[in-house]
């Protein structure tokens, strides 16, 4: 191989990147609009400068198109499932529900600006939690400002494991990292996650009554981040597809529990907090769905994965069929050379996360039209609404696994991974959570991010000469922090609550957590050295 390690190719490989940067940040673009612009160059240095074939060119973007369908399979019937209980009426139900469940003001904000969105987290993703918690925490008179700020900030844990594993998914593709070390990055990945939700968590009750706030519900967050952290630590190195998911249903149902103790159904609240204003509370509109009905999709997704995913003999069975594609090698002029693949990214469709969602939409939607709770008209404007939410996710992350595969096959990431850590050396792995943070700040997306870097990140640790799985689980740690200040989530609030002062008063409220928990986790990754 000899690529020439000279300023010219490095600055051509960090200029899709750099782009991506400028134009989302300076100059406003959507994803959709910069990640196409963003995969063109990337190809153009492929082809004029690191001298890849077109053929080859053409191979990666292949490779690029299934593994963004694998993903895409995902979301839109995710999307779909959301759309269909919000056209029916169910999150309305659901609100109704847990204020029957509990008059207990600083519980009835822990389910709906951490449990319930963390669970929509588990299921959905791309802002969804934050579309749907917001207005809920609204609606029982949690100032607009604070609505965004707790739901942002308490969901976002599940960026990584949540939407059944999709990012981590993204993350073991783009890293290439064995068995042994997806589990090492698992368990460093879900350790970390566990202590910021917690952190962010304290944060919140600490905006809602300081330390009254603290001594009152100490034991009940301790128990739920219990459940919801330990779970995802304890399922993350061998059931990631349910890591967030499961621990995040088992935290509704021990939270449900705990509401049927007097300690926890009583009226209680602190009457002079500042994130609550009453007067303005909201009631939500009458509706026939019950509770039950509304959690239907939920409840069928819960059995369907659990009975496909956790019992041996029906998942070792259902495991068997898979989809793939085989590609060959391929070399660029300068000698980088991409390793054939004889079943590339291989799909397992009865084990797979996209159809466990179809098939509990499609039931759901049944029994709904069954008992008159939607009609077709309905099922039209879910539809709609939709195909509306996921054209900007497909277009982005179909451009940026593209461009990654650009990058990656023509040596580009190589020359910045070696650029980089010869700048830093070992101290690359301080500064490795701020990358993944980076990541997902521009593109408003971990999985993106993970997408984007992964790759790199998994160079940088070949050329210090550490575990991959290391910088793999800052990457997505990193992704975590930055997920919780990107525009694109803190957008979804803002158009669902009606803030009307921008999302710079929300990124200085969540900024000053996100860096100092880079910083910290940054240098717990450089003592594992």
């Amino acid at each position: 191989m000899n690529i020439p390690m000279t300023p010219l190719f490095g600055v051509a490989a960090a200029g899709s990147v750099a782009f991506l940067l400028i134009a989302i940040m300076k100059f406003g673009w959507g994803v959709a609009k910069a990640a196409p612009v963003g995969m063109l160059l990337s190809g153009l240095v492929a082809i004029f400068l690191y001298r890849s074939e077109p053929a080859a060119i053409a191979l990666e973007a292949g490779k690029g198109v299934w593994n963004a369908a694998t993903i895409l399979l995902v979301i839109w019937p995710a999307i779909f499932s959301y759309e269909m209980i919000c056209e029916s009426g169910g999150f309305q139900a659901i609100c109704r529900g847990i204020q029957a469940l509990t008059r207990h003001e600083l519980v009835q904000i822990l389910i709906l600006g951490w449990i319930f969105p963390s669970f929509l987290q588990g299921i959905t993703g791309f802002g969804v939690a934050v579309a749907v918690g917001a207005p809920l925490l609204l609606s029982i008179g949690v100032k607009p400002f604070y609505s965004i700020v707790i739901v942002v900030l308490c969901h976002c844990w599940g960026a990584t494991f949540g939407t059944l594993a999709l990012a981590w998914e993204a993350l073991i593709a783009q890293t290439g990292i064995n068995s042994q070390q997806t589990v090492t990055a698992a368990v460093l990945a879900a350790s970390m996650i566990w202590i910021y939700n917690l952190i962010c968590v304290c944060f919140c009750l600490w905006l809602y009554g300081k330390q009254r706030a603290w001594k009152e519900s100490a034991s009940l967050v301790l128990f739920l981040s219990l459940i919801l952290g330990g779970g995802e630590l304890l399922l993350a190195p061998s059931h990631a597809t349910i890591a967030c998911f499961l621990p995040s249903a088992l935290g509704l149902v021990a939270i449900f529990g705990v509401c049927r103790t007097e300690r926890w159904r009583r009226p209680w609240r602190i009457e002079d907090s500042r994130i609550m204003d009453r007067k303005e509370q909201k009631e939500t509109d009458s509706q026939s769905m019950s509770f039950h009905q509304a959690f239907l999709p939920y409840y069928a997704l819960t059995g369907i994965t659990i009975f496909c995913l956790l019992i041996p003999p029906v998942n070792r069975l259902l495991s068997q069929w898979k989809l793939g594609f085989s590609f060959p090698e391929t070399v660029t002029a300068s000698g980088f050379v991409t390793a054939a693949e004889s079943l590339f990214s291989p799909l397992k469709p009865l084990t797979y996360a996209g159809s466990f969602l179809a098939l509990s939409a499609v039931l759901s939607g049944l029994y709904y039209r069954k008992k008159g709770l939607i009609c077709k008209g309905m099922i039209a404007s879910v539809w709609k609404k939709t195909v509306q939410k996921c054209m900007s996710p497909t277009i982005a992350i179909t451009c940026f696994i593209i461009m990654s595969k650009f990058m990656s096959s023509s040596g580009q990431i190589y020359v910045l991974s070696q650029g980089v850590v010869s700048l830093l050396g070992r101290y690359y792995v301080i500064a490795a959570p701020f990358f993944g943070m980076l990541g997902a700040f521009i593109t408003s997306s971990n999985m993106s991010a993970n997408i984007l870097l992964g790759n790199f990140q998994r160079t940088a640790a070949d050329f210090l000469g550490v575990n991959p799985a290391l910088t793999a689980a800052l990457q997505t740690v990193g992704g975590i922090l930055g997920n919780a200040f990107a525009p694109g989530c803190v957008m979804m609030g803002i158009s669902t609550t009606g803030y009307a002062q921008g999302e710079g008063t929300i990124l200085k409220t969540i900024l000053p957590i996100s860096l100092i928990c880079a910083i910290v986790f940054g240098v717990f990754g450089f003592l594992l050295l």
